[in-house]
């Protein structure tokens, strides 16, 4: 990559971190920028910090001339003296190494300057700013473009924030690799026994995503509560919601060979939650290892009884294993908190996915109730609930936001995208091109799937989507006719588990956009219908790529993958269904007068067909034959 080259990518700077390391003696107070003549900066959140994370109110576009500048303010802990050191420059041709970090849309250059390090992160135009400048989709006479809710929301908190606690070896760097969907043990970094909280830890996969680590509560040590305490509140306390802690998970070790369960440090840490000391921030016991709990029992019962039939172990094994966990775990942990903090039981092994949607799903409600704009920040990042993808771009289409508009600061305009789609103030002398683009941004930014080369945003799979939602239901064309959502990707899944052979999509799935997105908004039948069935289809077919692309975690997402859930949500009955419900919703519609109940019959048509990982793992046989997923083809296969 020349410089030409960044230039013309219009790269956009949107934050700068500043990171000493963990040994260091020198804690950072405060960081002055300077981006050519004009001045940003920021100030620590907490005590002891050795990094330092500024995020511009706005992105800074890479100029030829761009001039960087990094003062820094430090204190010497062991001196106790403020020192400042500075300037550290950096220019667009400091830049040009980041070119192969990125992720998606967002990238990061590192800049070592002796034992500081600089960390810039930027992003290409991404396809949530740039709707108004798709083709066939015109900047509208009245200057406004539509907005997606998604991009208000990131711009306040672009990172879920984390912090995970527990003793080493207790399985958290599993427990956040599997659920976020990194494929390093971010966590295995620090000494054993050794964490710093304030550390931000950050993911190249997974750019939604925050984390810091603690140590556990070893008994009689009051020092790391106290160091828990004061980072929480200081976190608590931060005026912006991307500084802000959005979530802690307590993990605890099940003690399978008997022992205590509850340590001095994590009862005084409960009291401190269950007293109101840690303020709102929501507080998860993960009471972890579940599979090794199993083996303990499995062992025991073929001691006892070594002619027991497979069946019967199967069975009493799992009678056994939760009768101690109730006993050792759940009602001693219930019993000191009485309701007070949730807790849930897991493994990270093969086999017991549905432990890790259900951590999430159990910790997106109640970051919803704590920091509503964090929830969907939280559903972005995590890579173990399709549950949780679907509630949370359900959300986004249901909330009303107030966003400026373009070039006219303090103005605004509301967002109510999916909530009054029979009678929409936003749509009116808009295209339904610039309708569903705005609809579906907003869909696939929840989602957040590893798609470097924007497959889900690009024309060809709009247009796709555009004629899926009119195409007719032909069963012969049908690879999988009559069959429900799961079944119709077992059953793709099966059928394409050969030889890798492309995929033909049905003639009527056209790559060029259908006639009716060129018309214009309007309250009628028509365009409701079609605004309605894209919304559906759009979400339930991302949730049937979701669970092709779990087969293949550490691959980024193909159009062969995109074309597999496309084809199983076609040939499947609930396609059908959807469709003749659909129907008899407008029957029902008035669009001049009472509620519009459009939003609700969606959301009841798309959690009715959400697919539970329970679900999933009983075609795990079948999934364990696919070979070619990670193959790619063109879309004119």
């Amino acid at each position: 990559m020349t410089l030409d080259d960044l230039i013309s990518s219009e790269l956009q700077i949107t934050n700068i971190r500043v990171e000493l390391p963990v040994s260091s003696n020198k804690v950072i107070q405060y960081v002055d920028i300077k981006i050519d003549t004009e001045k940003v900066g920021g100030q620590a959140l907490t005590r002891a910090s050795r990094t330092l994370a500024v995020v511009l109110d706005r992105p800074r576009v890479v100029r030829r001339s761009l001039e960087i500048e990094v003062h820094l303010c430090y204190e010497n802990i062991l001196r106790r003296r403020w020192r400042t050191d500075g300037p550290f420059s950096i220019t667009p041709q400091d830049l040009l190494s980041a070119s192969s970090q990125g992720i998606e849309n967002e990238e990061e250059w590192f800049g070592k300057f002796g034992k500081l390090t600089i960390i810039v992160g930027f992003k290409t135009t991404h396809p949530l700013e740039a709707i108004s400048q798709r083709n066939g989709s015109p900047e509208p006479a009245d200057g406004r473009r539509l907005t997606p809710t998604t991009e208000s929301i990131l711009r306040d908190c672009p990172h879920f924030r984390i912090l995970v606690m527990g003793k080493t070896g207790v399985g958290k760097s599993s427990l956040i690799n599997k659920t976020f969907g990194v494929d390093d043990a971010i966590v295995a970094h620090n000494q054993v026994g050794f964490a710093d909280i304030n550390k931000e830890i950050y993911s190249k996969v997974n750019p939604h995503f925050v984390l810091h680590d603690s140590k556990g509560f070893e008994y009689g040590d009051d020092t790391n509560v106290k160091i828990v305490r004061r980072f929480i509140e200081e976190r608590r306390d931060a005026p912006r919601i991307t500084d802000k802690l959005h979530a802690v998970w307590l993990c605890i070790d099940i003690p399978i060979g008997g022992g205590r369960f509850l340590e001095t440090g994590i009862e005084e840490f409960l009291k401190l939650k269950i007293g109101g000391k840690l303020g709102g921030v929501p507080v998860i016991a993960v009471f972890t290892k579940y599979d090794l709990l199993i083996v303990h029992e499995t062992r025991l019962l073929k001691q006892r009884d070594p002619g027991i039939s497979k069946e019967e172990v199967t069975n009493l094994v799992q009678q056994n294993a939760n009768t101690k966990l109730q006993d050792a775990c759940v009602k001693p942990f219930e019993s000191f908190v009485q309701g007070r903090v949730p807790h849930i039981t897991v493994s990270t092994e093969t086999g017991y996915e549905d432990h890790l949607s259900k951590l999430t799903h159990i910790t997106y409600l109640h970051v919803r109730d704590y920091l509503s704009d964090a929830s969907v920040v939280t559903a972005m990042a995590q890579r173990a609930s399709a549950r949780v993808k679907i509630q949370a771009s359900i959300e986004v289409g249901r909330r009303s936001t107030s966003v400026p508009l373009e070039g006219t600061y303090p103005n605004s305009v509301s967002l109510e995208y999916w909530a009054r789609l029979a009678a929409s103030v936003n749509f009116p002398g808009k295209t339904l091109q610039q309708c569903i683009d705005v609809i579906h941004a907003d869909i696939i930014a929840v989602w957040r799937f590893n798609d470097p080369q924007g497959y889900l945003s690009s024309d060809k799979f709009k247009a796709m989507m555009s004629n899926i939602i009119v195409s007719d239901k032909d069963p012969s064309t049908n690879l999988i006719a009559g069959v429900s959502l799961v079944s119709g990707i077992a059953g793709i899944v099966s059928a394409l588990s050969g030889p890798a052979v492309p995929i033909v999509l049905p003639i009527a799935t056209a790559l060029v956009l259908a006639r009716w997105v060129y018309d214009v908004y309007q309250q009628t039948a028509f365009v409701l219908r079609h605004l309605m069935t894209y919304i559906i289809d759009l979400t339930l077919i991302l949730q049937n790529i979701f669970w092709l692309q779990a087969l293949v975690p550490d691959c980024p997402l193909s159009r062969r993958i995109i074309k597999m859930g496309v084809r199983a949500y076609q040939g499947s009955t609930t396609k059908r269904i959807l469709s003749f419900k659909i129907d008899k919703h407008l029957e029902g519609v008035s669009f001049h007068v009472g509620p519009d109940t459009t939003l609700n019959t969606i959301e009841e048509l798309i959690k009715s067909n959400i697919i539970e990982t329970t679900e999933m793992l009983k075609h795990r046989e079948t999934f364990s034959h696919l070979n070619n997923v990670r193959d790619d083809e063109a879309w004119e296969s």
